[in-house]
């Protein structure tokens, strides 16, 4: 009988396609990683497009925007704290969710969105609510103002305030703060506000032009401790600060005036919808007279988003 003789790999020639495969792997390892975000960000965008989408059949049925109520009362309203998130659920595909929240009473008795029976509502991550970029879905919150102790689902999205300078103490300036009617004001000049219930946002009201105006934009929760979908504190943002400016990360409250700006996990920018129903991808390094004025509805500004 002939014998066979077998050869082995030798040690050098194994670290050899060890070290091979590891190159490899660490070349198409970026790769991957780019196709990945890719998909998240075309999630991204597919949300905002739904949120528009939502909007738009809202307005068709009630001829405005979504409002929000404060959750504390004024100007004699009681304050249920309900979000513009909470009034746009049944157009993205959530009535049942909307349904099960009871809107009745007040904050300040505990009632309103904090009702026990609609905490549950609360703490739901809403898909449309989230970037995947972020990985945010599943995370709460439970120091919101003035309801302590109370959990909240966070979002990635927040509609357009404007450019105003929150509590009047950002380092960022910007138009005066106009988030409280105590401070004198009905409205702000984006499309969102804590109490637009007191001045609802009409189509004709945007006389710079729907496709001219931001009206929600992309938010990271970890930078920002009033970033949850269900109760009217947590839905808005200013174009006060830089895009994608991130302020150091809550403790809680941290610098609070200037953490409630817009920003992106994505490089170099953020994702917007327009009031027209478009989604682009706004350059962090745009111009500040720009930012500003394409957030409000009326400030007669020459700009637009190129």
């Amino acid at each position: 009988m002939q014998k066979t003789n077998t050869r082995a790999f030798t040690l050098v020639e194994l670290l050899v396609v060890i070290a091979i495969i590891g190159v490899l792997v660490a070349l198409l390892l970026p790769a991957v990683q780019a196709a990945r975000e890719a998909a998240r960000r075309s999630q991204c965008v597919n949300n905002l497009k739904q949120i528009g989408l939502g909007l738009a059949n809202y307005e068709s049925s009630f001829q405005q925007f979504p409002t929000q109520t404060a959750h504390y009362e004024e100007a004699d309203v009681d304050g249920n704290g309900q979000s513009w998130m909470v009034a746009l659920l049944p157009f993205i595909e959530q009535q049942a969710l909307f349904d099960s929240i009871d809107l009745t009473g007040r904050v300040s008795d505990g009632e309103g969105i904090v009702r026990p029976e609609n905490f549950p509502a609360l703490q739901a991550p809403v898909d449309v609510y989230y970037c995947p970029s972020d990985q945010a879905k599943g995370t709460t919150v439970d120091d919101a103002w003035l309801v302590e102790g109370i959990i909240f689902a966070v979002t990635n999205y927040a509609g357009v305030l404007g450019p105003h300078n929150m509590g009047n103490a950002s380092i960022f300036g910007g138009l005066p703060d106009c988030h409280n009617f105590s401070y004198g004001f009905r409205e702000c000049t984006g499309t969102f506000w804590r109490h637009s219930h007191l001045a609802p946002v009409k189509l004709k009201s945007f006389t710079d032009g729907l496709s001219n105006t931001i009206i929600v934009g992309e938010v990271v929760p970890e930078f920002d401790s009033f970033k949850y979908w269900a109760m009217s504190n947590g839905t808005v943002a200013s174009t006060h600060a830089p895009l994608n400016y991130l302020p150091e990360p809550n403790e809680p409250w941290f610098g609070w005036p200037d953490q409630w700006g817009f920003r992106s996990r994505h490089p170099g920018g953020a994702h917007f919808l327009w009031g027209d129903g478009h989604i682009s991808f706004v350059d962090e390094t745009i111009n500040e007279i720009v930012y500003r004025g394409i957030s409000t509805r009326a400030g007669d500004e020459l700009v637009s988003e190129e």
